[in-house]
């Protein structure tokens, strides 16, 4: 089998330095900067742990200890938002939620997966030896199994399924469990638990559609893809490699989040990306302290980005932020903004978005209400403005509106008077903070922080690979037997084999009587 010098090197790296640390084949093929922020937190937790790390990424960080190994999945990015069949995430926030199921499938996940597959990282894990031991995968679910193939190659190491996408529909078709429509809004509606009944039809059949598309077109489509590349005779159902997880950890807490039913192994870490602050940069810290009444971050995220508005609502949210000049406004713009600013406004390509949250003068965020931004805030107990676009920050900032510690914009219809006043609104009432402040309280109440149960369960799972007592049994019972649908035919049997067997006697009863009147 071919084993390039890089790859060597890797498989160097990947034995480690740290005598006790396992080795862990971590693949991260998500095109997301905010996902590889959740992850890469997990990963640097184990790296510091002592483990040894390989990891397959759409994003790369450099100068990395001897323990962490990255392998970039270069071809990702460019086949989703530069090649021919790339995406527009700001056309996408204006679908219906029904297309928007089509078009995260279609479009997101199977591109994903084309690129992944058209990587050269990819390419040079597959000359490792198959014989090659890692102790341990773990793997970002969010977008699929395209990458477990490599399970497959490495003769099945223990699994951990992680996603920073909440807790997903499709969760329960990785570990079992249940998802209930009944009081669990689909990621992309604003609904609360209490959905009356019209809600509640709205969410089935979104909820329904998102898993008759998923198993009927998505994975079939991401199978044959596997399939094409990862060429083993025995290679199972693409979805079945997913099922092989000991273990799951989701981007969620009680305090934000929608409670769920979960079997125990889905461990909720959210927030596990939140860092101790460190200080800000002379200049911004000058800026923030300068301000009369407080400032404001201003961050759309990393997905829909500031400078892909249109210029219309760029000038729209400059002029809103001139009305407030009691206030500065650090605003993450990714380009040259190309329009005067006023005095209280200053853009940057980045911003220590963690840092400045946790800054005493910072009195509001306007955000896309991504979760990681909404985890974030909550900890550090800052009112939101929230202008959501796409997925799960619908939904997200609907709950924060519903706790009193939000307000909403639709980008759609925004105007720079309505933005002024959603923003003097979250500032000015202290309602908006004193519900922050009770909400954070409710999130910091853990009995240890996030990233390090995370830390702790990957590492039982070390410790105890073989161990299925944790395992929901409803992958193996299966949807008739795990609703009790056979038991409620049962049920509904009886009765009518009752009126059955009554009819029948009825009419033997009859014949005997009219028998006996003959004679």
């Amino acid at each position: 089998m071919r084993f390039s010098l890089f790859s060597f090197v890797g498989f160097l790296l990947s034995l480690g330095v740290s005598v006790n640390g396992a080795n862990i084949l971590c693949l991260m093929g998500v095109a997301s900067p905010s996902h590889h922020i959740w992850n890469r937190a997990i990963m640097d937790g184990l790296a510091r742990a002592g483990h040894n790390l390989t990891i397959l990424s759409a994003d790369v960080e450099k100068n990395q200890p001897n323990n962490v190994h990255y392998v970039h999945l270069e071809e990702i990015y460019p086949t989703l938002y530069s090649g021919p069949d790339s995406i527009d995430l700001m056309e996408m926030a204006n679908e219906n939620v029904f297309k928007s199921v089509v078009s995260f499938y279609r479009d997101f996940v199977v591109h994903e997966c084309a690129g992944t597959l058209k990587s050269k990282g990819l390419q040079r894990v597959m000359d490792y030896p198959d014989d090659f031991r890692f102790d341990l995968v773990l793997h970002d679910f969010t977008c699929g199994p395209c990458l477990l193939g490599l399970l497959h190659k490495f003769n099945y190491p223990p699994l951990v399924s992680v996603t920073a996408f909440n807790n997903p529909p499709y969760s329960t078709e990785v570990i079992g469990g249940h998802k209930f429509y009944s009081y669990v809004p689909f990621y992309s509606l604003s609904y609360g638990t209490d959905m009356n009944f019209f809600q509640r039809v709205h969410n089935t059949l979104l909820c329904l559609s998102d898993v008759v598309y998923r198993n009927y077109v998505s994975n079939p489509r991401i199978d044959a893809m596997m399939r094409e590349y990862f060429r083993y005779d025995d290679l199972p159902y693409a979805p079945e490699l997913s099922q092989r997880t000991k273990l799951m950890l989701v981007n969620a807490h009680y305090s934000i989040d929608f409670p769920e039913a979960a079997p125990p192994n889905l461990i909720p870490v959210g927030g596990l990306q939140i860092r101790e602050p460190a200080p800000l940069p002379a200049d911004l810290e000058q800026f923030v302290n300068a301000s009369r009444k407080g400032a404001v971050l201003f961050s759309l995220g990393t997905n829909v980005r500031s400078d892909q508005l249109d210029s219309g609502r760029q000038r729209m949210i400059v002029e809103a932020l001139r009305q407030l000049p009691d206030y500065h406004f650090l605003w993450k713009f990714e380009t040259e903004l190309g329009i005067p600013l006023p005095k209280n406004v200053i853009v940057r390509p980045w911003m220590p978005q963690n840092d400045l949250l946790a800054h005493p003068k910072l009195k509001a965020f306007i955000t896309h209400a991504g979760l990681l931004s909404t985890h974030e805030a909550t900890w550090y107990g800052v009112p939101i403005v929230g202008i959501p676009f796409i997925a799960d920050q619908h939904r997200n900032l609907e709950r924060c509106v519903r706790s009193g510690i939000a307000k909403r914009v639709a980008f759609q219809t925004m105007t720079t008077e309505e933005l002024r006043d959603a923003i003097r609104d979250v500032l000015e009432d202290p309602q908006y903070r004193t519900n922050m402040a009770a909400q954070s309280a409710l999130f910091r109440d853990q009995p240890e922080k996030p990233l390090a149960r995370a830390v702790w369960w990957i590492e039982w799972v070390l410790r105890h690979p073989d161990a299925t007592q944790l395992q929901s049994p409803v992958l193996k019972l299966g949807f008739v037997r795990t609703y009790l649908l056979d038991v409620a035919l049962f049920f509904a049997a009886i009765p009518v084999l009752l009126v059955f067997l009554t009819k029948r006697w009825l009419r033997k009863s009859r014949s005997v009587s009219e028998g006996k009147k003959r004679n």
